[in-house]
């Protein structure tokens, strides 16, 4: 009897102390389990110091150009995800946003001096965990001897639409011309704008160009844009600031220097377009000009016709 009495406790006494050890061990595993987090820092970005850039704060003519680099690396696990710069001309701010997937990210961009008495562009860099850069900037100041630039005036130039069987649609700055769907195809790394009459969007009497998203129903056949290998890109900004006596009066750049635009930031397509609509323009390589409406007339195989002032 006292021998059994003896094994219910020691067994009461193991049983007590297996309940025990899962809790311990439980503790000792979640304990083992936690990994101290990496640290790493943020990303790095610095302006290119070679010859050839600029990398500080300087004196331009209006109109001058410069060429600025940036570099940045992610310094951590995961890459640069992000891509920011602002531009502070005096009072008015622009901002520009790019996505990005690289570990490593060389950026390079040509700045012409625009009108504003001080320019400072500031640059950042962020990665896929959200960690942020420095911001790194440069300031280019308007030198006091700036004066305007002369400008070229195209006073009309008519464009068809995309059933027009006598205009065609597309034109080239560089030659002055207006091409139709054959001869543009054959030229396509002269052309800037080109016209047509929107049904599906509702845009209606659009000047647009080859680097725009149109419908492949717009133009068909063996020339249709879906076809071109080189589609180059002019973007718009209405401008209802700009008076039709301010724009006839223009004999310089001014005007157009006053109301240009970060080409990234501008509009595809001038569209719904009406007599007497002012639109500000940029090519993708740096042309700048103006145009006024003259003439709208008809839909699909009607015509636009508009004057061109744009930069000598």
């Amino acid at each position: 009897m006292i021998s059994n009495i003896h094994l219910s406790i020691t067994q009461a006494s193991r049983l007590a102390s297996v309940c025990i050890s899962p809790i311990l061990l439980i503790s000792l595993l979640l304990s083992s389990c936690v990994q101290e987090e990496t640290y790493y820092p943020n990303p790095n970005i610095e302006f290119k110091t070679e010859t050839g850039y600029a990398f500080l704060d300087t004196s331009l003519l209006l109109g001058d150009s410069v060429l600025i680099g940036i570099v940045a690396n992610t310094n951590s696990n995961v890459a640069l995800t992000h891509f920011h710069y602002l531009i502070q001309n005096d009072s008015l701010i622009t901002r520009v946003d790019t996505g990005i997937f690289v570990n490593e990210f060389n950026y390079n961009k040509l700045i012409v001096k625009g009108v504003a008495e001080n320019e400072t562009w500031f640059f950042y860099v962020r990665d896929q965990s959200g960690r942020k850069s420095d911001t790194i900037s440069i300031t280019f100041h308007k030198n006091e001897e700036s004066i305007y630039g002369g400008i070229e005036t195209i006073s009309s130039i008519i464009l068809g639409a995309q059933n027009n069987t006598t205009m065609g649609s597309f034109y080239s700055f560089s030659e002055n011309q207006v091409y139709d769907i054959e001869n543009a195809f054959n030229n396509q790394s002269k052309i800037n704008l080109l016209c047509y009459y929107d049904f599906i969007d509702g845009d209606e009497n659009t000047i647009s160009s080859p680097g725009a998203s149109i419908d492949n129903s717009i133009y068909t056949g063996s020339y249709a844009l879906s076809n071109w290998t080189i589609k180059n890109t002019t973007r718009f900004i209405y401008k209802d600031n700009i008076s039709i006596a301010e724009f006839d009066a223009c004999n310089n750049d001014s005007l157009i220097v006053y109301n240009s635009f970060e080409f990234i930031t501008g509009k595809r397509k001038a569209k719904n377009l009406s007599n007497g609509d002012i639109y500000a323009f940029v090519t993708e390589d740096g042309k700048k000009g103006l145009f006024k409406v003259l003439n709208v007339n008809e839909t699909d195989s009607g015509t636009i016709e508009i004057l061109i002032k744009m930069q000598d």
